[in-house]
């Protein structure tokens, strides 16, 4: 009975083997590697960068020739300037009327909180849009009652358009005595030099609101009454002493 014998690999057959093989990937690889010279060069990616900030952009002249600040001037040295408002020196600001507050109307038969009092935006240049160079005015109209109307009915009111360059007398803070804040400082308005109706230039006369603490009318009334008031204590000091003799 004849037996097959086992098939032994010979020893150059795995040298064969592994050399085709490699053979066999350089190829793939070579042709790989044509394949990627054939195609052909993505596409060049145009990369828009912004142009760089203009940090000159924003700044105007600090003080202007009749000695008026801009918004940029004040707040170049804005705590100097605000230890000065608290401290209660007025000073003047010329800028555009950006934006002015109006309280939401409520629907009708609706309960609605009561609107912010009056206010509005004033930037160094009219094209500025946001509110991040825009100084808000505050204290700029009063609510008269009812009672005291007539004595105030031929008092000029103060208005401002928006788009307009005004001239504003008043103190710079960041905390108004009516609850308006602004870490960058506001204006506690005081008057302001309106604009003649035809000609649109600017008037050489302060305009004070109507109803406001310090209306000079106001404080010749508080003036007056305090006169009176110390002519009255007088006259009860002399009658005292004439008593006292």
């Amino acid at each position: 009975m004849s037996r097959t014998r086992p098939l032994r690999s010979h020893p150059l057959l795995g040298s064969f083997l592994a050399a085709g093989l490699a053979v066999t990937a350089c190829d793939k690889g070579d042709k790989e590697a044509n394949a990627k010279q054939q195609e052909p060069p993505p596409p060049a990616v145009k990369v828009e960068l912004p142009p760089p900030p203009n940090f000159d952009e924003a700044k105007v002249d600090e003080q202007y020739q009749d000695g008026a600040y801009s918004i940029y001037g004040l707040r170049k040295h804005l705590d100097e300037r605000v230890k000065e408002g608290d401290a209660g020196k007025e000073i003047t600001v010329r800028g555009y009327v950006q934006e002015i507050y109006v309280p939401p109307e409520c629907p009708e038969g609706e309960i609605c909180p009561p609107g912010k009092q009056p206010h509005f935006w004033i930037v160094d240049k009219p094209e500025e849009k946001g509110k991040k160079r825009a100084m808000m005015v505050v204290n700029y109209q009063f609510k008269i009652p009812e009672w005291d109307a007539k004595r105030w009915k031929d008092q000029p009111v103060v208005v401002v358009e928006i788009g307009k360059r005004y001239t504003i007398k008043g103190k710079f803070r960041r905390f108004s005595d009516t609850g308006f804040a602004d870490d960058r400082g506001l204006l506690e308005f005081v008057a302001y030099k309106p604009l003649d109706p035809e000609s649109g230039q600017e008037l050489d006369q302060w305009i004070y609101p109507p109803g406001a603490p310090w209306h000079p009318m106001e404080i010749a009334r508080q003036e007056e009454e305090n006169r009176k008031l110390a002519e009255k204590a007088n006259k009860a000091a002399e009658q005292y002493k004439k008593r006292r003799k």
